[in-house]
């Protein structure tokens, strides 16, 4: 059992109380604590994140959306004889998916290193990426969590189905990284 101190009277408190015994005041909710004495973090699962990638895919199509609409008008305006073949070409096709896979990592690289520590979609969930010691995560770490991302899909998406079995929800990309999901 961890004693707290009351706020109001200064008494000593169960961390399980609802209210002080000493003053009566009505005590906030503690969160879980570790051995340690440390606020034990609530590891999201796989289902809460899945709904994150989707709101994160929705933002990511949307944007690529408007993307194409600003290319293809470019595209009208510099060479419209020329623009149904530009937009058929297979090189054009190849340089589009490029430059969306880049603003799709950049988005996670930076989002998550932010000081949200969240992508839109994570916002939206409750969730926020941490380093193993509850930390917010530099552009590296984040970069390297996103290469992660890579691995987890290539091997048939357990990577992310890992999610779902291990003890701190981690897919093989967040041990890669070293970073948890945790709920914010």
């Amino acid at each position: 059992m961890t004693i707290i101190q009351c706020s109001d009277c200064g008494g000593a408190v169960s961390t399980k109380a609802e209210a002080c015994p000493h003053c009566g005041r009505a005590l906030e909710p503690q969160p879980p604590l570790s051995s340690d004495g440390d606020v034990t973090p609530t590891y999201a699962g796989f289902w809460v994140r899945f709904g994150a990638v989707v709101i994160d895919t929705v933002v990511l199509g949307l944007a690529g959306v408007i993307l194409a609409i600003i290319t293809v008008i470019a595209i009208v305006l510099v060479s419209p004889d020329t623009f149904l073949d530009t937009l058929l070409s297979p090189v054009f096709a190849i340089l589009s998916q490029i430059v969306m896979n880049i603003l799709s990592a950049a988005y996670f690289v930076f989002m998550h290193s932010s000081s949200k520590q969240a992508t839109l979609g994570k916002m939206a969930m409750g969730l926020k990426v941490t380093d193993l010691d509850g930390e917010q995560i530099g552009v590296g770490k984040s970069f390297l969590r996103v290469i992660g991302t890579f691995v987890s899909a290539a091997l048939l998406m357990i990577g992310y189905l890992m999610v779902a079995f291990t003890e701190r929800k981690q897919g093989l990309h967040d041990k890669i990284a070293g970073t948890l999901v945790v709920r914010s």
